[in-house]
């Protein structure tokens, strides 16, 4: 029954955790959206035309000056659509969250990555999601306006560009869900590497396009920085297992036993046990 109740929990809290995650890029594209429409709208607008002046003369020579009414009224429509930039903002950002389960599932409460060293510059976990949100926003804004720039250099850089997004969806599994942290290290480095390159081709295209991938270039810097530390925090033995594997597999053999508490010398000794076993299968 404990062992029932403590997975309902964590249940529970799972959910939670992935509706409030789901909400947060929501409402911040939503107000993306928002402020698009007023930008567009605003930029749209023409005034009414003024009324017409009409010199006219009389015979005796005096000149006055009347107001000519428009015969017919004039109106003004604002035409409300939807930028074409929201779009690649929409797909960069569904991108993002693939891999939002994975994260929620390491950063549940009491998993391992609550049980691991940490940096001190590392942020709370619910900062994570709307930085995320809005840099993927402007990635979005940002190749929207290669691909209308269409330039003889657009289609080779935005290649270059859609590389660089894919390694960067990669990065939460490998850190995350496969706990490599020196292989995120080496991800987000060759990230940075890229980035530089890719963003002087934007300016050569478009030089807004490059000026809005500025908050991912000072955010993806501070993420590599910070990836580094928690490798050296975090450093793994002779056969690859750093710490965060082994809470990982603490937390999974406690869920086993029923919920009891799984003991640095219960891993050891089931360590060994598999090395003896390892060893007799090999025939030493």
């Amino acid at each position: 029954q404990t062992q029932r109740r403590n997975r309902t929990v964590t249940r529970i809290y799972q959910l939670n955790m992935a509706k409030m995650t789901l909400r947060r890029p929501a409402a911040a594209l939503l107000c993306l959206i928002i402020v698009g429409l007023l930008v567009q709208d605003v930029a749209s607008f023409a005034p009414p035309a003024s009324p017409a002046v009409v010199l006219s003369s009389r015979t005796n020579n005096h000149h006055h000056s009347k107001v000519a009414n428009p015969s017919t009224s004039t109106s003004t429509t604002l035409h409300a659509t939807i930028p074409s930039w929201t779009y690649y903002s929409l797909a960069h950002v569904i991108g993002g969250t693939t891999g939002t389960p994975i994260v929620i599932s390491g950063t549940k409460k009491g998993g391992w990555f609550d049980r691991i060293p940490k940096p001190k510059i590392n942020p709370p976990n619910f900062v994570f999601g709307p930085v995320w949100t809005l840099l993927y926003s402007l990635m979005g804004v940002s190749v929207s306006r290669i691909v209308k720039a269409s330039s003889p250099q657009s289609s080779f850089v935005l290649k270059l560009w859609y590389g660089h997004y894919a390694l960067n969806l990669i990065w939460a599994p490998i850190f995350f869900g496969l706990k490599r942290f020196r292989l995120g290290f080496m991800i987000s480095s060759l990230l940075v590497l890229t980035l530089g390159g890719i963003l002087p081709l934007y300016h050569a295209i478009d030089p807004i396009a490059a000026y809005l991938q500025i908050p991912y270039v000072l955010w993806l810097s501070f993420a590599t920085v910070l990836n580094y530390q928690f490798c050296v925090l975090n450093p793994a033995n002779g056969i690859g297992v750093n710490e965060a594997m082994r809470q990982a597999d603490l937390i999974k053999k406690e869920e086993e036993i029923g919920g009891g508490e799984y003991t640095d010398d219960m891993l050891q000794s089931d360590l060994k046990e598999l090395q003896r076993a390892a060893a007799e299968y090999a025939g030493l």
